[in-house]
C-alpha cells in the first residue's frame, strides 16, 4: 500500500485531494497537512512515501518546507501548484520547487465532473503511483539551484551505466530532446551547462501539464545561457536557442524551420518524442541527435529508433541518473539509443557533436 501525506491550506481541496487517490489503487491517505510546518511534522512522524504539497501556504510555505523535508526525511513530493493562466508567481515557484527536490508539477484539478478534471485527477494518481518506490538522497543544505534531483529507481540498485564511446566531433547540427516526469530538472541540468555560443538549435518535446509550457520554458531560460522560447510554427532555426513544444501540438521541423502540428496524439502524447525524432531524422538525417531523458512509458524509442537508422546519433539517460527510468529503457532495449549516458554526460557531448570550441582554444 502507498501511503500519502496531502498538504494544503484549503481543506475543501484536501478533501478533493483525499477523494481522487481513494480512486487509485493501491494508494491510502495516512494525513493530511494544513500548512508547511505541520507537513514536515507529518512526514517525521508518519514517513509516508509520497507527499503532495501546494507551494503556497501560511506559517511555512512549500518551498521551505520541501527544502526542510529533502534535509530530514527525504520523501517524493508531487506538487500540486494553482493553474498557470491565473497565478504565473505560483507556478514560477512551482518550478523553483524542482530545484530543490520534488519530482512532479500538476495542476490543482477543477471543474468536477468536467473531462478536464478526470485528466488532471488521473495525472496526479499516476505521479503518486510511479514515484512512490523512489529512494531520495538527502541534503543539509539546497543543492546548486541546477541540480535535478538524485533519486535511484524502486527499490533495486541501478545497474552500471556503460561507458560511452566519445561522441564524434561536429556531426551534428541539430539536438532533439524527449522527456516526461523528472524530465524538466534533467534539461534544466543540461542547459545550464551548455555555453551560449552553442552552434545547433535544441528541440525539447516534453511531457507537461496543459497550461504549464509556458512557465516551464520561462523557468529554463532563467538557468541556461541559451535562449529558451515556445516554439512558433514557421520559425526558423537559430543556433544556441531551445525551442519548448506547445501542449497540444507536436513539435517538428521541416526545411530548417520549426513545424508545429495537429496530427493525432502518438501513443497518447502531442507532443510526442517519436514525432519529433522521426521528423528530425527525415530531416536532418546523419546530422541529428536524439536524447531520451526520464519519463514514464515508451515515448520516443520509435522515433529515435529512426534517428540512429539514418546514421545520427542517440542515446538515453542513464538508469542510475534517472527519475522515472521507462522511456530511456524502452529506448535502449529497443536499440534506439546506441548510448547510456549520466546526466552530467549529456552536456559535453552535445557540445562534442555540436563542435563547439570555447574561445582561446
Amino acid at each position: 500500500m502507498i501511503r500519502c501525506l496531502v498538504v494544503d491550506d484549503a481543506r475543501a481541496f484536501r478533501a478533493v485531494l483525499r477523494h481522487i487517490l481513494s480512486t487509485a489503487p493501491g494508494v491510502e491517505v495516512v494525513g493530511e497537512a494544513c500548512d508547511g510546518r505541520e507537513a514536515v511534522a507529518f512526514v517525521r512522524t508518519l514517513r509516508p512515501d509520497v507527499v503532495t504539497m501546494d507551494v503556497r501556504m501560511p506559517n511555512l510555505d512549500g518551498l521551505e518546507a520541501l527544502e526542510e523535508i529533502m534535509r530530514v526525511a527525504p520523501t517524493p513530493v508531487v506538487v500540486v501548484s494553482g493553474e498557470a493562466d491565473r497565478a504565473t508567481q505560483q507556478l514560477s515557484l512551482a518550478f523553483r520547487a524542482l530545484q530543490l527536490g520534488a519530482i512532479e508539477v500538476l495542476p490543482k484539478p477543477r471543474d468536477p465532473g468536467t473531462p478536464r478534471f478526470e485528466r488532471e485527477a488521473e495525472a496526479i494518481r499516476q505521479a503518486v503511483r510511479a514515484i512512490a518506490g523512489l529512494v531520495l538522497v538527502g541534503r543539509r543544505r539546497p543543492g546548486p539551484p541546477l541540480r535535478a534531483p538524485a533519486p535511484a529507481p524502486n527499490r533495486r540498485p541501478p545497474r552500471a551505466a556503460p561507458r560511452p564511446a566519445p561522441a564524434p566531433a561536429g556531426v551534428a547540427e541539430l539536438v532533439a530532446i524527449a522527456a516526461s516526469t523528472g524530465g524538466p530538472a534533467a534539461l534544466a541540468t543540461i542547459l545550464a551547462a551548455l555555453p551560449r555560443e552553442l552552434p545547433v538549435p535544441v528541440l525539447v518535446a516534453q511531457h507537461i501539464a496543459a497550461g504549464f509550457e509556458g512557465g516551464l520554458a520561462r523557468w529554463l531560460g532563467g538557468v541556461t545561457r541559451l535562449d529558451v522560447r515556445l516554439a512558433e510554427d514557421g520559425a526558423p532555426l537559430a543556433p544556441g536557442t531551445v525551442y519548448v513544444a506547445k501542449d497540444g501540438r507536436h513539435l517538428g521541423v521541416a526545411r530548417r524551420r520549426v513545424r508545429l502540428s495537429d496530427d493525432p496524439p502518438v501513443g497518447g502524447f502531442r507532443p510526442s518524442g517519436t514525432h519529433l525524432f522521426a521528423s528530425v531524422a527525415r530531416e536532418y538525417g546523419a546530422r541529428a541527435a536524439g536524447f531520451v531523458l526520464s519519463g514514464m512509458g515508451s515515448d520516443g524509442a520509435e522515433g529515435l529508433a529512426l534517428v540512429r537508422a539514418a546514421g545520427g546519433y542517440t542515446a538515453a539517460q542513464s538508469e542510475a541518473s534517472s527519475v522515472i527510468f521507462g522511456m530511456p529503457r524502452v529506448a535502449l532495449e529497443a536499440g534506439a539509443a546506441a548510448h547510456e549516458l549520466d546526466l552530467e554526460e549529456i552536456p559535453r557531448v552535445i557540445e562534442a557533436l555540436a563542435a563547439f570550441r570555447p574561445a582561446g582554444r
